[in-house]
């Protein structure tokens, strides 16, 4: 979750140089569409694997929000932005990949808790505010918390 959430200044920076909206529905609904695939590849269920990234979508909205408004009033130039084809949604992708692989393995764990406390710590230690980690760590309290109500 801090790699994927570190590539949000990027993302914020292109959305900015490019006058975007921070949401994008449709980029959203494919990004969900598309792990909930490769979750299925892992064994996950599609459920599981919504309510995680859902989570994850929520705190780099946030986080390209707060970015945002740090950056108030200054306009960066278009050739210093990040390529979002050929840069960043490449990484964003092949962390979505690893990040399946982790939640596949987490799922097996009997301590879901500790898994819980360990990933707020990381995002708090690495200086995430507490409205990006709420949505983050939410998200994976909702995968995990499937395994417990023993949802196949």
């Amino acid at each position: 979750m801090v790699e994927r959430l570190g590539w949000m200044d990027e993302v914020a920076q292109v959305k900015l140089a490019r006058s975007m909206p921070v949401t994008d529905a449709k980029r959203e609904a494919e990004l969900l569409d598309a792990m909930e695939r490769l979750g299925a590849d892992s064994g996950l269920p599609a459920a599981e694997v919504r309510a995680f990234f859902s989570g994850q979508i929520s705190a780099a909205k946030q986080c390209q929000e707060e970015w945002l408004k740090r950056h108030a009033g200054v306009q960066p130039s278009i050739q210093a932005v990040p390529d979002l084809g050929k840069t960043v949604r490449p990484a964003l992708d092949a962390l979505g990949r690893k990040m399946i692989r982790v939640l596949a393995a987490a799922r097996g764990s009997q301590d879901t808790d500790s898994l819980i406390l360990a990933a707020r710590a990381q995002l708090a230690q690495a200086g995430y505010s507490q409205a990006v980690i709420t949505p983050a760590i939410r998200g994976l309290q909702e995968a995990l918390s499937t395994q417990r109500r023993g949802v196949p």
